[in-house]
């Protein structure tokens, strides 16, 4: 049974673990109503999992959204600019985004 970091157990319900044999029922139409994740094991040894492939593809936004995340904290100059962003926000010397498009909206009339 999966345990998170804490050692407490954590059952998902939506994953259900099937024997190799359950993969010679599986066709198109089962796969397409899939609501769980299956994980595919032999004798209690995982070695597959099955998504829908709508869930893969948000796994994987998901996956690239952590990693770019990742590099802007690496790099010091993204870095530094996203904590003079927050300070800037803190210390209430932003616009909001109407007053911007307003401004720009009117520097671009007035040319």
């Amino acid at each position: 049974m999966p345990e998170t970091r804490d050692g407490m157990p954590y059952i998902d319900p939506n994953v259900q673990f099937v024997s190799v044999s359950k993969l010679r029922t599986l066709n198109a139409s089962n796969l397409h109503d899939l609501d769980k994740t299956l994980v595919i094991q032999s004798e209690d040894q995982p070695l597959a999992v099955i998504v829908r492939y709508e869930q893969f593809l948000e796994m994987q936004n998901e996956r690239e959204r952590v990693r770019t995340t990742l590099e802007m904290l690496i790099n010091n100059e993204e870095f530094t600019a996203l904590l003079a962003g927050m300070q800037d926000v803190l210390s209430k010397k932003t616009k909001p985004l109407s007053a911007v498009r307003a401004e720009v909206r009117k520097r671009k009339t007035s040319r």
